[in-house]
């Protein structure tokens, strides 16, 4: 729906009819699927555009080169939107910072770029099982970091949902590896009651646990630190896409992502349909 802006409705009648000068421009954010640099392209899958387009995920040219800079797969951006009758592009893109309002955190060790090889690591699961990160080479992988005392509905719980959603979409075609930050705590029986409250399917998603050091150091391949606070375990948060290679494919840092966005990552990530 092209709507007269402001801009327009100021120039002349005559003015008016040019209307490759009359550009729009939306606000919008989203979430980086894939970043193309020889035609200057960045595909995204962003929220609803109000009053302009519905939530979904489409390429879209950039007006600079530079506006790439930075950029990769699982960034989390807000962007403007100039739309004009014979072209759009985006510009002013700024990658959202996910940190902990008034928290010092601390850097993570170890942190792997993307498109990087993801170090080897091995852990314990809510059957028992030893889970080694590279049994799954070959396959796509997700992972994410949660604890089972979590109170903040919109963190962990949706976290998980977002896998409960992965597991339902895809079925087979995907493992999932949800590790905990709560070690102490988070035995395999505690894993497992978890694991049954989100109806997971044992064979391809995996809560894992293994001693704190071992966890420590595979959060911060994923640029995720922890610490515990009154009770609480503090802890920065990410979802990881990993390759059939065993690559780093996309890492998205937070937790206020919706669900279809995630799909939309894996799709990219993947060639799933």
């Amino acid at each position: 729906m092209w709507r007269r802006s402001p801009t327009c409705a100021r120039l002349s009648a005559t003015g008016c009819l040019l209307m490759a000068s009359c550009a729009h421009h939306y606000r919008a954010q989203g979430i980086v699927l894939a970043v193309d640099r020889p035609t200057q392209t960045l595909t995204i899958s962003h929220r609803a555009i109000p009053g302009y387009m519905e939530a979904m995920a489409m390429p879209f040219h950039t007006e600079s080169p530079k506006d790439l800079d930075g950029l990769a797969p699982g960034s989390r951006i807000d962007f403007q939107l100039k739309v004009t009758r014979h072209a759009s592009v985006v510009r002013q893109i700024h990658v959202q910072q996910t940190g902990i309002d008034n928290v010092q955190i601390p850097k993570p060790e170890g942190k792997v770029a993307v498109n990087e090889p993801m170090p080897d690591f091995t852990l314990t699961d809510q059957q028992g099982r030893a889970v080694r990160l590279s049994q799954f080479r070959g396959q796509l992988v997700a992972v994410d970091f949660i604890y089972t005392r979590c109170p903040l509905p919109d963190v962990c719980p949706r976290l998980s949902a977002n896998f409960a959603r992965l597991q339902k979409r895809f079925g087979g075609k995907i493992e999932l590896l949800s590790i905990t930050l709560d070690p102490q705590y988070d035995t395999t029986e505690v894993l497992a009651g978890y694991a049954h409250r989100w109806r997971a399917d044992p064979a391809t998603w995996h809560f894992l646990t293994g001693a704190e050091d071992d966890v420590r150091r595979i959060a911060g391949h994923f640029g995720v630190v922890f610490w515990a606070e009154e009770g609480a375990i503090t802890h920065t948060s990410a979802t990881a896409i990993i390759d059939q290679q065993g690559k780093l494919a996309a890492l998205l840092e937070g937790s206020s992502f919706t669900s279809q966005q995630l799909i939309d990552l894996v799709k990219h990530a993947s060639g799933l349909p």
